[in-house]
């Protein structure tokens, strides 16, 4: 059963994030990470085309057990000839027919009493391919939602680098002033006021780089959500909301079980098993009773003479030139491929938990380093503004704080993204999406 979009990650993340709109004329629309998944699971044709895979699988099942039932034809042969008295054979004279249009309309209802297993074989190879497609479709939507919380909460991350950047801007302005205050006053040289402006530019260039990466973003988000590719959005879910804790040993028991390529890949074994049994079954005879009403060939009068008939058609192929063996080996082969495909799925599959527990550890352990990276950089542009403006410390050793608390805060952004994107990501592969 699917899991509701609104409830893929509500209890992870919550809050508000930051930032300044990437245009000033067409304000964002504020978007929930909620609601940017059901946007994207409505509207993504890949994920849409899966599930029209489905349908159609579904449909072929139904298909594959209409040899349960009995089989209805109405059949009608009108023709006409040039009449004739008789017949002549190298056997003698035969009588025939003297009329000159015939009318044979025929009812017949078919019933399979045996064949084999043919029809078993077939609808447990549907019902395999059936479940085959609704595991890629599982699969399909978690790749889906892992793919639009990472543009979501990359999205974030440029807002919040923007905000860092134009901060960096205004701090680089104020730096200007003092050392024009200082220079005026005859306290710093002139080297240092041309140090501030240089400093001025490159803050403003780096913001400029950071707010397009937010219209890059916000194209990103547009695409994995189906909206048009201007659209602007305010994402409104936070960075800093507390991780979950997470076992691995409960997320690699989980992978074989839940994850929707897995599955397929079970499924497609099991429809290799069908295949061979199918295989298997076209040696066996089939045997079909025949209930038959309404006129026979030949006609030897005119007219409708309504002649019912009740039989047994058995067919059973004694020589097919290696056709059924060539079936037989092709579905074997079949098996050994797909028992080595779950095989590979399975390890991938382990593999990818531990790769994205892993990387989601480090990052929380880079979001801790990073808080006290911030504080104690903060700190130390404070003792440096203190310096510089008791003429004791140089404009070179505050510029030099300053750029490191920039990078400080750069550094707890990108961690802190990766946690989000990280819960993400270890939840997709074990196949909790």
């Amino acid at each position: 059963m699917r899991k509701p979009a609104t409830l893929l990650l509500s209890a992870l993340l919550a809050g508000i994030a930051g930032g300044a709109p990437a245009r000033a004329d067409a304000p964002p629309e504020p978007l929930s990470l909620d609601r940017a998944v059901a946007l994207a699971l409505a509207r993504n044709p890949g994920y849409l085309a899966t599930h029209a895979d489905v349908v159609a699988a579904g449909a072929g099942l139904r298909a594959a057990a209409g040899p349960k039932v009995p089989v209805v034809a109405l059949r009608d042969d009108f023709a006409y000839a040039t009449p004739v008295a008789e017949l002549s054979t190298p056997f003698g004279a035969l009588p025939f027919s003297s009329t000159t249009t015939t009318n044979v309309p025929q009812l017949t209802v078919r019933y399979s009493l045996f064949d084999g297993g043919r029809t078993a074989a077939a609808v447990s190879r549907a019902a395999a391919a059936l479940a085959a497609a609704d595991a890629r479709e599982r699969a399909a939507r978690m790749a889906l939602i892992d793919a639009t919380i990472t543009a979501y909460f990359d999205l974030v991350a440029a807002f919040q680098s923007a905000a860092v950047g134009d901060r960096a801007v205004d701090v680089a302005q104020a730096h200007l002033s003092d050392a024009q205050h200082l220079f005026d006053a005859g306290q710093v040289p002139h080297a240092d006021v041309l140090r501030a402006r240089t400093e001025l530019a490159n803050e403003r260039m780096r913001s400029l780089i950071a707010h397009d990466a937010v219209a890059l973003a916000q194209t990103r988000l547009d695409d994995a959500i189906g909206a048009g590719l201007g659209d602007l959005h305010q994402p409104t879910d936070a960075l800093d909301a507390a991780a979950p804790d997470m076992a691995l040993r409960t997320l690699l028991d989980s992978a074989p079980a839940s994850r929707g390529d897995v599955a397929a890949a079970r499924a497609a074994l099991d429809a290799a098993g069908d295949a061979l049994r199918e295989a298997r079954a076209a040696r066996e005879p089939r045997i079909d009773a025949v209930v038959v009403d309404g006129n026979v060939q030949p006609a030897v009068a005119s007219g409708y003479r309504n002649q019912f008939s009740v039989g047994l058609d058995a067919v059973w192929t004694l020589f097919d030139n290696g056709t059924g063996a060539g079936d037989v080996a092709a579905a074997r082969a079949g098996i050994a491929r797909a028992r080595l495909d779950l095989e590979r799925q399975e390890r991938d599959a382990e593999l990818q938990v531990r790769q994205a527990y892993l990387q989601f550890v480090d990052a929380k352990a880079r979001v801790a380093a990073s808080q006290t990276l911030v504080a104690l950089a903060d700190e130390n542009v404070r003792l440096a503004a203190v310096r510089y403006r008791g003429g004791v410390g140089t404009l070179l050793e505050l510029q030099d704080a300053e750029l490191r608390a920039t990078s400080a805060r750069q550094e707890l952004i990108a961690a802190q993204v990766a946690v989000r994107e990280g819960i993400v990501h270890v939840r997709f592969a074990a196949g909790l999406l």
